[in-house]
């Protein structure tokens, strides 16, 4: 039985537990508390502690953020008492003060306390609030000498990445040593390292501690699978004769005439059959293999089964061998239990080894995580040579213990308070203050013991207060909510939270709460709102219906709600209400799934929101999942997949026809490569955040996302990844490391670390939709349940984690109870509607069906189905809701309406909706003509003449019968750039062809391998020139040479002019669209090489220009080169050269001697006249001219 909290009166000694409901003024309570402490204060008759210093006053939260409020809470509240009591007659204050004060008659008393409480106030920088991770890592440190701690040792906030290579380890020290008769078990156990991750993360997730391991894994697997293979081994030996037989015999029934089989054509298909005789002749074939495949589906064929399985009247006479078959399955269970049991080895062992080695690399690397202060700390308080000195020091340092949120508490926390202050021994000397509320215990994933709650209010029996006032909610929703669970606490068997027994005391019972009310009234039109509005569906429905008309009905009634001039908070004897705003709407789900129908159904109507769930990490957002692609393609611009990947992003927001101009258009396809080699090339040089706010500007990327109604929430995502990518580059080198540490944080999931929880942008006017369990602790002044009805069945573990009291673990490979499973899920779903129904201040909507399957996931077993007595009633949903109307405390509270299954789509206007947040107008000048230029710029656009006719050879050299278009190009590209660094000879090794192979499958080209190598060893082996220069044998090159330079104005026109004079005079070509290039000019040259002297540039061309060799003779090259205007690319290419010559050679420089021309490689031309090769020299009088022409944008005179 609890008593009525009196904060002047409660005895300030020993161990006692306060029972704080939502909005029952926890805070405030902790202050009052705190304060009385700093005073001494306390009864006559009752032991007294001497007054405090905050040094010495331990309090205790969960969150850094909470630890903070508390501090100003309380700093503020000693403040305001410490003026009241210097000057009574001229401060306001509240009745605890006034009260407090009269305890302290005598002037000089109470300037003294006065004092007092200034100085504490003074002191709160040095207060003892702390969370409990560092109030750990504080003793440790503090008392390193008692608790063996090193003092070099740094916090590691998050271990995920140490785990991940403890489970890499694991995976190479113990499973790839394994010879193959014991790698089976282990693969059937774990396929990969990642599967590692997935099963062993929730064994050493609960402060579990594992023995080391005796023996390595192979130990361990050798002497039990060599036996279980010796007893397998006459079992198949039995077997082998009698294959043959049964499946003659079984397939020839199945595949004779229907009249003939008298076997249930469900279970027994042919096909399905014939897989599993496969399964057992495989079996039999594995010497190693220790059970067969589709064991479950190998039943089928005992004779007992064939028989059971027969038609209506009709038998089957089975064959001796399907009773053999039956004696083998059934001797098979026992070693198929051994299996088991051998299965259930492999993850203790790998649990207890990865748990080890995580220990071994944080040794090595100096470094600690929260949860290792807490064991740490738990095993010094448990040490026979160490416990008692160690706890009397903190008693000393500690006398007064509070600890805020205990529900929250893991079984390892609390066994550190008790350690330290025997909760059950009350003594006088100290006091253990447990604040909380275990109808809010809804952590149990992140390690919160409810029992651990449990257990220390058995031991403090008698010593438990109630906090008994709501200051959140309003008076008619406080009322509603009594109602609901008082009913519930007196007409279930098992109490309003599942947790009664008969005859014995409720350890979570609901007591009712008063309420301070507040100071406006919730107006619904022109009439008072009401506090508990139910939409009910009339008919059954499944879940994915009911979550459709629930996110509907929901979203169309907060349109109405904001729309409506008449709907708002009314002031007391105020005019005019406040109208209602985004800020005050509040959607509660369980879940990104449920979040996303809300969410939906809100866009159709314009309505913005927002999804927050709790402690998020930025890593499990959209944006992480494609930042990596993005990088991907940006750190290898070649890999011609992974940047078409890297286009088709939703950050680029490209259209199907824009994506589709790259498969057309091989400018615009080479310009994007080109854009993102820069950005591969500022990445090395200037860091990845320059490299993202880059592509961030170039691209469009925040116009684009912005047109979003979840915009703002995706730019910040992007950009706040990009912070955390630059901070982790400080010890990452290169940008696969980078990427690496990418993708392990996204497979980590859900992470801790304060800096990767999302940040929010201008969430403040938006609705939120919130997870129940990021809800908890906060309130809104509207509250939205429409999925109130949805729950989840738990899974029933097939093991039982078992820890001692003092964190030794031992897995109990036991199946647990299916009951006990579902009533402990029960007992958490009741839990978190208590938190979803007490987090509103006004109003609460909750949308409610009936199932129309029991194989449906709504109602039957929901939470709310449990509250409001539906198995205890037995009662249909509409007859249950109408029992609840007749309730006098709800009938003026609640109101029940049909939930529609056609609701109609009323869009937001615009004027009323949530303020948008208003971009600040720039008002700098910048040159807004000034951008960059490339090839790929100038002829884009470009009305050639018609294009060659040419079809694909089917015969003849390997090149003419080759794929055409801009895939099978760019892929020829990538290759001769990909040699290009390897050294060109090395196409003809012999390893080349397997590189050939994985590159040709990788481009959806695995036809065309051996063709591919062929053509590019005889690309390589082509002589260049007439020297016998060839590919094979260049010695000074460098491949994709990229160049910038700078462009004054230009006008594509006079370029155009200057090449049509200069470059193949006479010769028709399309002219250039008109542009104006001013700025820079960039671009990429596929070869720059030196021969004899001479430096030229090559360009490689698979352009098609007939079906046999001599259709690439030297006119036919000229007009195809004209025709795509590439003797303007090559004149650009020999001017940015001899720019470079220039600087390079200096006075040396001689243009006539040093410049050789560009050679435009016909790659298809390899047999042709002139092997492919187009030379267009280089004219020093063009060369000179167009460097005057980019300088000034005007042609010399």
């Amino acid at each position: 039985m609890s008593t009525e909290l009196n904060h002047l009166e409660m005895p300030l000694w020993g161990s006692r537990l306060i029972e704080a409901s939502a909005g029952t003024g926890k805070t405030w309570t902790i202050a009052a508390l705190y304060l009385r402490l700093i005073l001494g204060h306390g009864q006559a008759g009752q032991p007294v502690l001497m007054p405090l210093l905050p040094e010495n006053i331990l309090v205790m939260t969960f969150t850094r953020a909470a630890t903070q409020e508390l501090k100003e809470r309380i700093r503020q509240r000693l403040q305001e008492a410490a003026a009241y009591f210097r000057e009574p007659e001229q401060q306001p204050a509240d009745a605890f003060l006034q009260k407090l004060l009269e305890d302290y008659a005598e002037p000089a008393a109470r300037q003294h306390a006065a004092w007092r409480l200034s100085l504490a106030a003074d002191a709160m920088d040095q207060s003892a609030i702390f969370t409990i991770d560092a109030w750990c890592q504080r003793s440790l440190r503090e008392h390193a000498f008692l608790t063996g701690s090193d003092l070099r040792e740094s916090l590691l906030q998050d271990d995920n990445d140490l785990r991940a290579d403890a489970i890499r380890d694991f995976w190479r020290q113990e499973v790839y040593p394994l010879p193959e008769r014991l790698l089976e078990p282990v693969l059937e156990v774990f396929a990969d390292p990642d599967q590692v991750q997935s099963k062993i993360v929730p064994l050493l997730g609960n402060g579990a501690t594992f023995d080391q391991p005796s023996r390595p894994l192979q130990a361990l697997l050798s002497q039990s699978i060599t036996a279980l293979q010796q007893q397998i081994k006459m079992l198949k030996q039995r077997w082998s004769d009698q294959q043959a037989d049964l499946r003659s015999y079984i397939l020839q029934i199945l595949n004779g005439p229907k009249a003939d089989n008298p076997l249930n054509g469900g279970k027994y298909k042919p096909e399905a059959m014939e897989a599993v005789f496969e399964a057992l002749q495989d079996w039999l074939d594995s010497p190693e293999q220790i059970l067969p495949a589709n064991l479950e589906k190998c039943q089928l064929l005992r004779a007992s089964s064939l028989q059971e399985n027969c038609n209506k009247g009709r038998s089957i006479a089975a064959p001796s061998s399907a009773r053999i078959l039956e004696a083998v399955l059934d001797e098979l269970e026992t070693p198929k239990a051994q299996f088991q049991k051998i299965h259930h080895d492999i993850q203790s062992h790998a649990a207890a080894w990865v748990q080890q080695r995580l220990e071994t690399l944080k040794a090595m690397h100096h470094q600690v995580s929260f949860h290792d202060y807490q064991r740490r700390l738990a095993d010094a308080l448990s040490d026979p040579a160490r416990a008692e000195q160690l706890k009397s020091r903190l008693q000393s340092q500690y006398p007064v213990a509070m600890v805020d949120e205990f529900q929250d508490t893991s079984n390892l926390q609390y066994r550190i308070f008790d350690a330290i202050y025997a909760t059950a021994s009350n003594t006088p000397e100290r006091l253990l203050l447990l604040i909380g509320d275990p109808k809010q215990s809804i952590y149990r994933f992140r390690g919160a013991d409810i029992q651990s709650y449990l257990q220390a209010r058995r031991l403090t029996a008698g010593r438990h207060y109630q906090l008994d006032t709501n200051f959140r909610s309003s008076t008619p929703l406080v009322a509603a909510l009594n109602a609901l669970y008082s009913e519930a606490e007196a007409e279930l068997s098992e109490g309003a939270f599942a947790y009664a027994e008969a005859g014995a005391d409720n350890p979570l019972p609901y007591w009712p709460v008063r309420a301070n009310g507040k100071n406006a009234d919730w107006q619904l039109g022109k009439q008072p709102g009401p506090a508990l509005t139910i939409w009910a569906a009339a008919e059954t429905l499944n879940k994915a219906d009911y979550l459709y008309h629930a996110a509907e009905q929901a979203a169309e009634c907060i349109v109405q709600i904001l729309t409506d001039p008449e709907t708002g908070f009314r002031q007391e004897n105020a005019e005019q209400i406040r109208r209602v705003s985004g800020r005050d709407i509040a959607i509660l789900v369980r879940d990104r799934h449920e979040a996303a129908c809300i969410r939906e159904a809100l866009q159709r109507r314009h309505v913005r929101s927002v999804f927050l769930a709790e402690k998020q990490s930025v890593y499990d957002s959209p944006e992480a999942q494609q930042l990596l692609l993005w990088l991907e393609a940006v750190a290898d611009p070649e890999n011609t997949q992974r940047l078409r990947v890297a286009l088709a992003l939703p950050l680029l927001d490209l259209s199907h026809q824009e994506l589709d101009a790259f498969n057309r258009d091989e400018n615009a396809w080479e310009e994007q490569r080109g854009n993102f080699q820069d950005l591969s090339r500022r990445w090395r040089r200037q860091g990845v955040l320059a490299m993202l706010h880059h592509s961030t500007h170039h691209f469009a990327i925040a116009r684009k996302l912005l047109r979003h109604p979840d915009g703002e929430r995706r730019l910040t995502n992007l950009l706040q990844l990009g912070e955390l990518l630059q901070s982790a580059s400080a010890t990452r080198e290169g940008p696969e490391a980078l990427i690496h540490f990418l993708r392990e944080a996204i497979a980590a999931g859900h992470d801790q670390s304060d800096a990767h929880i999302l940040r929010l942008e201008s969430d403040a006017e938006l609705i939120r939709v919130v997870t129940i369990h990021a809800a908890k602790g906060l309130q809104y002044p509207l509250v939205f349940l429409p999925f109130i009805a949805t729950y989840r069945k738990d899974k029933a573990e097939d093991y039982q984690l078992q820890i001692e009291g003092d964190g030794a673990a031992r897995i109990i490979w036991e199946r647990g109870d299916s009951e006990a499973t579902e009533r402990a899920r029960l007992q958490e779903d009741l839990r978190l509607l208590y938190v979803a129904l007490t987090r509103a201040e006004y109003a609460l909507f909750l949308g409610l069906a009936a199932p129309s399957s029991a194989k449906s996931p709504i109602f039957d077993h929901s939470a709310i189905a449990y509250l409001l007595g539906y198995q205890h009633h037995n009662m249909a949903l509409p007859e249950l809701l109408k029992r609840l109307q007749q309730n006098a405390a709800l009938r003026e509270n609640l109101q029940i309406q049909p939930l529609p299954t056609e609701t109609p789509v009323t869009p937001l206007v615009a004027s009323t909706s949530n303020t948008q947040s208003r971009i600040p107008d720039y008002h700098g000048h910048f040159d807004k003509t000034w951008g960059i230029g490339s090839f790929s710029l100038l002829v884009r656009d470009l009305s050639p003449s018609a294009p060659l006719s040419a079809r694909r050879a089917r015969q003849g050299a390997i090149w003419h019968q080759y794929p055409q278009g801009m895939r099978a190009g760019t892929f020829l590209h990538d290759q001769l750039q990909a040699l290009a660094g390897q050294g060109f000879a090395t196409v003809l090794q012999k390893g080349s062809a397997a590189r050939i192979t994985r590159a040709c499958e990788q481009a959806g080209l695995s036809g065309w391998a051996e063709g591919t190598l062929e053509w590019l060893q005889a690309i390589v082996r082509t002589p260049l020139m007439a020297s016998g220069l060839s590919l094979e044998n260049l010695q000074h090159y460098q491949s994709e040479m990229a160049f910038w330079f700078p462009s004054a104005a230009l006008r594509s026109r006079e370029l155009d002019q200057l090449c049509t004079d200069q470059m193949l005079p006479g010769m028709q070509r399309p002219r250039l669209p008109d542009r104006v290039l001013h700025g820079m000019m960039r671009g990429f040259m596929d070869l720059v090489f030196a021969d004899a002297g001479q430096y030229f540039v090559m360009d490689y061309k698979s352009n098609v220009l007939g079906s046999e060799d001599r259709d690439y003779h030297e006119q036919a090259m000229q007009q195809q080169t004209l025709q795509h205007r590439y003797e303007l690319q090559a004149s650009l290419y020999q001017l940015a050269l001899h720019r470079l010559l220039q600087q390079r050679l200096g006075r040396n420089y001689d243009p006539q001697a040093h410049l050789g021309g560009t050679l435009l490689f016909y790659l298809r031309g390899l047999e042709g006249p002139q092997r492919g090769i187009l030379h267009l020299p280089a004219n020093l009088a063009l060369i000179e001219e167009m460097d005057q022409l980019f300088a000034s944008g005007e042609r010399a005179s």
